[in-house]
């Protein structure tokens, strides 16, 4: 190869694409939103399973392994694929350089961490869990070729949405089919080396084949990775400091608590972390669009913001009030009766959705923006906050205080990054968005309060159908014209949008 993509993928225009096409931007969405929901249906099938299979004691020492591989898995990104989705959506005739090069570098950086990992495994005790974390390892090789980033760049959402369905779907195949027994949680390792080498031959065939690009061989040219690795640091750095946000509580609570207390709060956090999982979808899909208003006033950045902020704050106050309601429920269904006791930390963890959806925003414009190193500091200091929570509320309460302790860490990001945005780039206002949708909620919680003794279920309806009702009576006309303007036919060509 020569390292220029063939000509069927240079189909490309040099100029630089608009920064929002409704109709494209909501297609993509479709797309994600789509394959992720089969994903997680696949994945939340398998890990009731096992939930059910396993046990709280068995199930915990599995979601303690996986909070452990998260501070592992990070550094083979480190950043990288934000960073690279970034540059070839404002440079696409860059794409072949830098999947070459972002490849080799993501290989160098998964030796590093399987090093890094064999001494944690060496001086730790537990056999079970020792050979668990070994076999996790093995499927840190191939992190490199999960090319998710570089269909994300070319806008190919559709093959980000199959790619997570090809791993999930391989995973619980193997899950159903060789775990009955708590002696089998060793079988879940090879279950994940399985479906992760299954992913990665799926991406490289579909960016050889498809997308008519070279085969995705690593670059391992020193001087130009080093270039990636200054740019991508910030980001990574700042996904690991997420990372320790997002699940060190669990780590914690695994090296105090021996007991059912483990796997109550970890179910909890992967019921969360799967319906987050929507958050960060909306944002991956919206990343390249916030990129191209970089270079374009700041009223196109207003624009996009002012109707995604609304968005967010609709939809995730409600995701919340219902979920914190209906916990208890939804809990005992997914992963059985012995689990019902996790709604306390549940319907803690569930606010956490709305502060994500919000300060998401914010997060991604300083990405776009070239401001990683502010929001690398906003991210540290919330994950200080978590760590410091963590060892304070943790202790007294359990799993209901890790729940808190994320929560409140959440809301000092969200702080953080706002006043990042409003001082670095612009002001993104979110408060005259989230007026309507807080009135509505007030609204909906005293018709709740008032017939929940009555019959629960009515009272639920009639409070999801008041929220309603005034969701369309103060933002329905801006809802329709949005939709009137995503299923008209596009002005610009599909190519170029």
């Amino acid at each position: 190869m020569t390292g220029q993509a063939p000509a069927t993928a240079r189909a490309l225009d040099p100029q630089t694409p608009a920064p929002v096409e409704p109709r494209r931007l909501a297609v993509n969405f479709v797309y994600l939103a789509a394959g992720e929901f089969a994903a997680k249906l696949l994945t939340f099938a398998s890990f009731s399973y096992m939930a059910r299979v396993l046990g709280p004691f068995y199930y915990g020492l599995l979601e303690f392994t996986l909070a452990l591989m998260v501070f592992f898995t990070l550094p083979v990104d480190l950043g990288l694929g934000a960073y690279g989705a970034r540059e070839i959506a404002r440079n696409p005739r860059d794409a072949t350089r830098l999947l070459h090069e972002i490849t080799g570098l993501r290989v160098l950086l998964a030796i590093v961490s399987m090093l890094a990992l064999g001494s944690f495994i060496v001086f730790h005790q537990n056999i079970k869990l020792k050979l668990l974390l070994t076999l996790y390892g093995l499927s840190l090789l191939g992190g490199p070729f999960l090319l998710q980033w570089f269909f994300q760049a070319h806008d190919k959402m559709h093959w980000v949405a199959i790619a997570s369905i090809v791993r999930q779907a391989v995973f619980a195949i193997l899950v159903f089919l060789f775990c009955h027994e708590k002696t089998n949680v060793l079988r879940i390792g090879v279950a994940e080396c399985v479906s992760v080498a299954a992913v990665g031959l799926f991406c490289l065939y579909i960016a050889r084949h498809r997308m008519r690009y070279s085969w995705a061989w690593p670059d391992l040219r020193l001087g130009r990775l080093l270039v990636h690795l200054k740019q991508a640091l910030p980001i990574g750095l700042t996904e690991l400091a997420w990372a320790f946000m997002w699940y060190f509580c669990t780590v914690l609570l695994g090296f105090i608590y021996s007991d059912s207390s483990l796997g109550w709060f970890s179910a909890s956090h992967r019921a969360l972390m799967a319906l987050h999982t929507f958050v960060w979808l909306y944002f991956f899909n919206l990343l390249p669009s916030i990129s191209r208003c970089a270079s374009r006033p700041h009223e196109h950045l207003l624009e996009l913001m002012d109707r995604s902020v609304r968005f967010a704050s609709w939809v995730g106050l409600f995701a919340a009030a219902l979920l914190t309601v209906v916990s208890p429920l939804v809990l005992t269904i997914i992963y059985g009766p012995a689990f019902r006791e996790a709604w306390s930390s549940f319907s803690v963890l569930v606010w956490m959705l709305p502060v994500a959806m919000l300060s998401g925003h914010h997060r991604y414009i300083l990405v776009a923006y070239n401001q990683q190193k502010w929001l690398l500091f906003s991210t540290v200091v919330s994950a200080a906050a978590a760590v410091g929570l963590s060892f304070l509320l943790v202790p007294l309460y359990n799993g209901p205080g890790a729940a808190l302790a994320l929560l409140l860490a959440n809301l000092v990001n969200f702080a953080l990054v706002y006043l990042c945005v409003r001082k670095l780039v612009v002001p993104v206002p979110i408060t005259r968005q989230l007026v309507a949708p807080l009135l509505a909620l007030a609204a909906s919680v005293v018709f709740y309060m008032a017939l929940a003794r009555w019959n629960f279920w009515a009272a639920v309806a009639g409070a999801s159908a008041v929220y309603a009702c005034a969701l369309a009576r103060f933002d329905g006309r801006n809802l329709m014209a949005f939709v009137h303007k995503i299923i008209r036919k596009p002005a610009v060509n599909a190519e170029t949008a």
